[in-house]
């Protein structure tokens, strides 16, 4: 079985049922689905900045048990830190939102 990481976008999409969520499942079936330390964080800010009661915050919770979450390391670290760079570097801005926003221009 393949491993995909799954970014947070994609994640909040299939959560919400979103008609852009439905465009991923066939590249996600049959996969060990990844997520960084940083998509739970965004998930779970996402959830208090919307004021979710505890029901809702439960069945995200729920959700994201399907999910294997890639730990932290220092090196993980450095390296979003150099693609970040990068991308800044080819006129590209990377930066953590909200998820399911629009990207910022």
């Amino acid at each position: 079985m393949s491993s995909v990481v799954v970014d947070t976008d994609v994640v909040s999409f299939i959560f919400k049922n979103h008609p852009f969520g439905a465009l991923y499942e066939a590249d996600l079936a049959g996969c060990t689905l990844l997520v960084s330390f940083m998509t739970l964080a965004e998930l779970d800010r996402w959830a208090i900045q919307s004021k979710w009661g505890a029901t809702r915050r439960e069945w995200l919770r729920l959700y994201l048990e399907r999910f294997v979450v890639l730990p932290y390391s220092r090196r993980l670290c450095t390296i979003w830190a150099e693609v970040t760079v990068a991308a800044q570097a080819h006129g590209r801005r990377m930066s953590v939102r909200t998820p399911g926003t629009p990207p910022r221009r």
